[in-house]
């Protein structure tokens, strides 16, 4: 059932009770060995994988989740929206719904900064993590590249840009829809751009995840597009570098998980899976 707006407040924001995530998609299978969580991108839902699921011909546990403030998880207006908040909640989550098992963690953009948030947290948990196109940007300027201070900089004025002009943002969304440049399931609207706008401000200007994907002791493997304007590919290949366990692999394709990309990400699946 249901709760009332200020049973919710005092549950989830006072005494700090998680979230359950809404499950989008599920399966469990005889004799598998691990459970493949996947983790969309900001704007997006649990659809974003449709047809990369379509596509993986391997028979696996699976769940697929809508994060907090999309698709149909709960969009509290005071919540932050950050990485440990999401982490959070799909812990919850995974304990309702998963067995005891493995976690290969699949996250896309905004959900492969939460897979690093949750491994980080939870590393018993996880098995290995793939990441696609993940916007890590270094928050401290000292001593590093110039070239990837630059690019952090032009792209965080991007966003700070977008943050100040809510409208703007649903505008540009509904362009970006109609000319196919996003996800079907991309969905930005004036009912939901504030969750948009506060993901956007904890998760992607006030990340720690390049700090923090370099201390994880799982394999991670770093896929990206070389046509992808909200990454630096540069910066990933100089995070793989200080980590053993993390390897990067260039793709001829965008931002958005379609076409070749849903390929690749179902072959790079079926690999690892065995």
């Amino acid at each position: 059932m249901k709760l009332s707006r200020a049973v919710d407040t005092l549950v989830h924001r006072y005494l700090r009770i998680p979230y359950t995530l809404h499950v989008y998609r599920e399966s469990r299978v005889s004799r598998a060995k691990k459970t493949v969580v996947f983790l969309h991108g900001i704007g997006n839902s649990g659809q974003t994988w449709d047809e990369v699921l379509e596509t993986l011909d391997v028979s696996v546990d699976f769940l697929v989740v809508d994060l907090l403030g999309f698709g149909d998880s709960p969009q509290p207006n005071w919540a932050t929206y950050d990485a440990p908040t999401q982490a959070k909640a799909l812990a919850k989550t995974l304990a309702l719904h998963v067995r005891i098992q493995p976690i290969v963690l699949v996250g896309h953009s905004m959900g492969a900064l939460v897979a690093v948030e949750f491994a980080k947290r939870f590393p018993v948990l996880v098995d290995s993590l793939v990441l696609c196109s993940p916007p890590l940007y270094n928050v401290d300027k000292s001593d590093d590249h110039k070239l990837f201070v630059e690019r952090d900089e032009q792209l965080r004025r991007l966003y700070e840009f977008a943050v100040s002009n809510p409208n703007n943002i649903v505008k540009l969304s509904q362009l970006a829809k109609r000319y196919k440049l996003v996800n079907p399931d991309f969905d930005v609207d004036h009912a939901n751009v504030d969750s948009y706008v506060l993901a956007l401000r904890a998760n992607i200007l006030n990340q720690t995840t390049a700090h923090d994907i370099v201390r994880l002791k799982k394999p991670v493997t770093i896929l990206y597009g070389a046509f992808d304007p909200f990454v630096i590919g540069g910066r990933l290949r100089a995070v793989a570098k200080r980590s053993t366990y993390i390897s990067t692999k260039r793709l001829l394709v965008g931002h958005e998980i379609v076409g070749t990309y849903v390929r690749r990400v179902a072959s790079e699946l079926k690999e690892l899976l065995g």
